[in-house]
């Protein structure tokens, strides 16, 4: 895991590639759309999201 600082991160986002402006305009619909249409990261249904187990947890059940 990576660690910044307040200053890191604004620095990221002076000097960074991301239009902020036009993802402070996007809608929730917007949002949506675009996690739908991402092949890379398909949704998790509710279902599996529900049933998530802490790493922790499922380490110590597999003797980790």
């Amino acid at each position: 895991m990576a660690k910044y600082t307040q200053n890191d991160i604004n620095n990221l986002q002076k000097h960074g590639k991301t239009d902020w402006k036009r993802v402070e305009k996007q809608t929730d619909k917007d949002i949506e759309r675009a996690a739908l249409n991402d092949k890379d990261a398909p949704l998790i249904s509710d279902y599996d999201a529900n049933n998530f187990r802490p790493v922790e947890q499922m380490r110590h059940k597999l003797g980790f």
